[in-house]
């Protein structure tokens, strides 16, 4: 839906006589704050349209929403450039007045985004819609209608944060333009559509069919051919084939499928979500990869979006937009991943987005296919069970696959070395099993952190594919202040990663991940500092947890809108740490290097290593 579409002409007719307003209002409904947008921009815009001295009769609309989204682009200017060729241009507009640069390489913080959240940088927002519209609207790409992006801050005179050199990523694709720049933005607009095309551009474009892009479906076959990562081994192959086979079985019928794909940590999951992915986007059908973890979103996206291939980053989804958008029947499959960490509600900045998270899925797709692993359920929010999941799709009438074909059970992590995994497991979860020492896993336990820290940091040198992780029981300090240490063991000084793309970013090698930051993701070795919420009682002969070594900021334990764990979710907060820990001891691929803040617990552990 595009809400206003007029000439440049009449365009300049409705902004002097305050049309602005009324017209997308009689499509839109908005509140005050946001007509009130409208109508500025539509004035700073007039200005700048003058100054470019473009033809009258050149397209202009605003509030184009984006396919597959709620999202709708602000501005757009539609027509032919110098070659002849059609053209668009996108420009994410913003009132901002004051910007200051963060150290998340798409974030800023502005005078008035809400609660004191970082936003998105307007450019990077233009060129996300530009990416979206190259992916999925088909008359963009058959007729080769060439779409440029940019933002438009035209309050904003301090600029050299939004256009510092840590933002040329996508600046030099996508630039930003300040108050003091009308004559910049004027000349960029000139340079992209500077003659009219008089055949209903913007029509075209908003009536589109809304389907992966021929360049889409290559670019990812492309990527899944050359990258050995997404090769199907085994088990993997025989669940991949089940479930395609299920599907094209299913053509024709209206009812909705629901697949469970049960696997513990390293069987693959990721993997087969990603080969299924393809599978529907080579058939032109509209599919996505969801996961609530954005560190695993990010790390997909970077292992299959070189610097040119950039559109695949459309194919990743977070689950708010899902629950804040929630479509009907829109999508032919999404792609469940880590669906064990899917909360009941989606969460944006403060505010609860939807009622089941589970049905949203669910309701908006033909197919859905979860992968879980309910050991690996580390927050008191993490909602999604295989119980939950079945009870709703049948409730939902889907037909719910959930056989033996479809559970992963053959080791890809920890070099495939079930004895570790069988180890791991009965330690954490006091079971009685019998563990063959001889290992073809390197397991070292240390006495001393400074001993331990020397040893990783050869390894993360040696192998730049290896981190340090530890337990959540120390408090995030750097957080609000970088020259400060969080982790503080026997004069050893470390800081956290919670933040950013912890497992691609190599200058992040010396801080310590975070379960937040590591869930899903795998190294070659790692270094762990299992934390004193993780203790032995040489007594009782078990592992035993302590959740109050937990700092009383951290979130896991609480329900929202609580400051302190419930008592009746102990048992539940008892098993978390113990299911953190799992997902810890089991991110590297050849070895682990750990150091225990409980020495009986150090014991323990070298007597089954």
């Amino acid at each position: 839906m595009l809400a206003y579409n007029e000439s440049i002409k009449q365009f300049n007719q409705d902004v002097l006589n305050n049309q602005i307003m009324t017209k997308i209002s009689s499509k839109l409904n908005a509140g005050k704050s946001e007509q009130s947008a409208w109508k500025d921009a539509a004035v700073y815009m007039k200005n700048i349209l003058e100054l470019a001295g473009l033809d009258g009769d050149i397209e202009i609309g605003m509030e184009l929403k984006i396919p597959i989204t709620n999202n709708r682009i602000d501005f757009l200017i539609a027509g032919l450039n110098d070659r002849l060729e059609k053209s668009l241009i996108i420009v994410e507009m913003k009132r901002w007045s004051a910007v200051s640069k963060t150290n998340k390489s798409r974030l800023v913080n502005a005078d008035d985004t809400r609660y004191g959240q970082d936003a998105l940088h307007p450019s990077y927002q233009a060129y996300t819609y530009k990416l979206n519209l190259e992916a999925y609207n088909q008359n963009i790409t058959e007729e080769n209608i060439q779409v440029s992006s940019c933002s438009y801050l035209h309050n904003l005179y301090e600029d050299s944060d939004i256009k510092d050199d840590f933002y040329n990523e996508f600046l030099e694709k996508s630039p930003v333009f300040a108050a003091k720049d009308n004559q910049r933005l004027a000349n960029f607009i000139k340079m992209h559509v500077s003659k009219a095309y008089h055949n209903q551009l913007l029509y075209q474009i908003e009536n589109s069919k809304i389907i992966p892009a021929q360049m889409l479906m290559d670019s990812l076959s492309s990527e899944l051919s050359n990258n050995k990562v997404f090769t199907l081994l085994d088990k993997q192959e025989i669940c991949y084939q089940n479930v395609i086979k299920a599907i094209r079985d299913n053509e024709g019928n209206n009812q909705k499928q629901v697949f469970i794909v049960r696997g513990g940590a390293g069987t693959g999951k990721s993997v087969i979500a990603v080969k299924i992915l393809n599978e529907f986007i080579q058939n032109k059908k509209l599919a996505f990869y969801v996961t609530k973890n954005s560190a695993v979103r990010n790390v997909y996206s970077k292992k299959l979006s070189g610097r040119e291939n950039t559109h695949l980053k459309t194919l990743f989804l977070s689950t708010i937009k899902i629950s804040r958008d929630r479509p009907k029947d829109q999508y032919e499959c999404l792609v469940v991943d880590e669906a064990h960490r899917l909360p009941k509600r989606s969460k944006s900045g403060n505010i609860l987005l939807g009622e089941d998270l589970i049905k949203e899925i669910i309701d908006s797709t033909k197919v859905s296919i979860f992968f879980i692993d309910e050991k690996q359920q580390v927050d008191i929010r993490d909602y999604a069970t295989i119980e939950r999941i079945t009870h709703t799709a049948k409730k939902l009438g889907a037909h719910v696959y959930d056989d033996e074909n479809l559970r992963l059970s053959s080791q890809f992590r920890c070099s495939g070395n079930d004895e570790y995994i069988n180890a791991v497991e009965s330690i954490l979860y006091n079971e009685e099993v019998i563990v063959n020492k001889d290992l073809e896993y390197e397991v070292k336990v240390f006495d001393n952190i400074q001993d331990w820290h020397e040893a990783i940091m050869k390894k993360i040198e040696e192998t730049p594919h290896s981190r340090m992780l530890a337990g959540d029981v120390f408090d995030w300090v750097s957080k609000d202040d970088s020259t400060l240490f969080d982790i503080k063991i026997n004069g050893l000084s470390l800081q956290w990663n919670k933040d950013t793309t912890f497992s691609a970013d190599e200058s992040q090698k010396y801080r310590v991940g975070h379960i937040d930051t590591v869930q899903g993701l795998e190294f070659d070795y790692i270094g762990l500092i299992i934390g004193d919420d993780l203790i032995y009682n040489p007594l009782k002969g078990q592992v035993q947890t302590d959740y109050t070594k937990h700092p009383m900021n951290a979130g896991h334990f609480r329900r929202h809108g609580r400051r302190s764990p419930l008592i009746e979710d102990l048992d539940q907060i008892d098993l978390i740490i113990r299911n953190t820990y799992n997902v810890l001891m089991k991110r590297g691929m050849k070895g682990i290097y750990i150091y225990c803040m409980d020495s009986k617990l150090s014991r323990l552990l070298k007597s089954k290593f």
